[in-house]
């Protein structure tokens, strides 16, 4: 009940000269393989009477005449022409050979048409399904009250039936793989697309390095696959980083970040995870390394940082870091870590600046 009640809230495009590709090859591979159909029946029908039997032709040419009028009609309107045509072809068999040969089985054609139509609301589907319903059960009653105007014998009939069966199969075949295709493609572009739209809210536009969010998230999915594992966390920031914004301007000041996310990122390899984690500070996550590796880690940094030649505009200038490293000691939450190493960092900055403390 849920799923109907959501199919029936579905909204419906403004219908438009704009048809997705996947529908319009769908209408056309129909006409094709109809058409093919029509002319099997014509060439077994006047091989089975001894005689030109014209209405496949007839039907056939009716065919052709929409096929080739295609981009000049509405996709509803289209469709429409070919539930009459199907229903007329449907009702001339019945009548003509009875219900046992299969040529009532293209009405199945129509509801897959229909429900893959985009520009049909979810209730008009529902009556387009009941109209095609009440045809088949009114062939269905006449057939069997009624002897069929033309008699066939066994293998005529045999073969006849063939090629209602195998066309009504193919052509529900060829819709499927087109509809099916389409889908997964759909799904594919839209999963690429999440994560391009993930990987953009969880990336600074500027240093191109991970966002907070991202990092929080990166860094929440480790503690919690491996609850018993060591890592380290920490938090360095650009030394007088204001004065350089002041002095030589905030494209300067931006220029000087990407510069130091440049070679975090360079530096990195398996060791660390880094992220610009607001301003001018970046936040470092250690896995599986403890608080005297992640010290040795971060010390060559800051010696990196010091060999760094900066140079904005024809202006040279250098700068240094303060660093915080905490370990993790398996009783305070990730947050606590981060705020301790945090402490640390202002206390290095309180001692002089360009300094670990650990």
């Amino acid at each position: 009940m849920k799923l109907f009640l959501s199919f029936l809230r579905q909204q419906v495009p403004r219908c438009s000269g704009d048809v997705p590709e996947y529908y319009l090859q769908s209408i056309r591979i129909n006409d094709q393989m109809l058409a093919v159909y029509f002319f099997l029946s014509f060439v077994l029908l006047s091989w089975s009477t001894k005689s030109f039997f014209w209405p496949p032709i007839a039907f056939q040419a009716l065919l052709l005449l929409k096929y080739y009028n295609q981009k000049k009609i509405s996709v509803r309107l289209n469709l429409a022409l070919f539930t009459l045509l199907v229903f007329a072809w449907c009702t001339w068999y019945a009548v003509s050979f009875g219900w046992e040969l299969g040529g009532q089985h293209l009405l199945t054609i129509l509801i897959v048409l229909v429900f893959f139509c985009l520009y049909e609301p979810p209730l008009g589907k529902i009556l387009y399904f009941l109209l095609i319903f009440a045809v088949r059960m009114f062939l269905f009653s006449y057939a069997i009250s009624h002897d069929p105007l033309i008699q066939l014998g066994g293998v005529n009939r045999f073969l006849l039936q063939m090629v209602n069966t195998s066309a009504m199969f193919l052509i529900l075949a060829s819709c499927c793989i087109v509809y099916s295709s389409n889908l997964q493609e759909s799904a594919r572009q839209l999963l690429l697309r999440n994560q391009q739209l993930k990987l953009q809210a969880e990336t600074d536009p500027l240093t191109k390095l991970i966002n907070r969010r991202g990092f929080t998230e990166l860094m929440n999915s480790f503690v919690t696959t491996n609850p018993e594992a060591m890592y380290c966390v920490a938090i360095a920031d650009i030394d007088f980083f204001k004065r350089i914004n002041d002095t030589y301007g905030h494209n300067c000041g931006d220029y000087t970040l990407q510069r130091l996310a440049a070679l975090f990122m360079e530096r990195a390899a398996d060791k660390y995870f880094v992220s610009r984690w607001g301003g001018e500070e970046f936040c470092f996550f250690f896995p599986n390394v403890n608080i005297d590796d992640a010290g040795r880690i971060i010390t060559d940094l800051l010696i990196e940082v010091h060999k760094m030649e900066l140079e904005y505009e024809g202006h040279r200038f250098s700068i240094t870091l303060t660093a915080g490293v905490e370990e993790n000691d398996y009783r305070s939450s990730l947050s606590q870590l981060i705020e301790s190493a945090d402490r640390k960092l202002y206390r290095g900055k309180q001692n002089g600046r360009d300094q670990i403390v650990i």
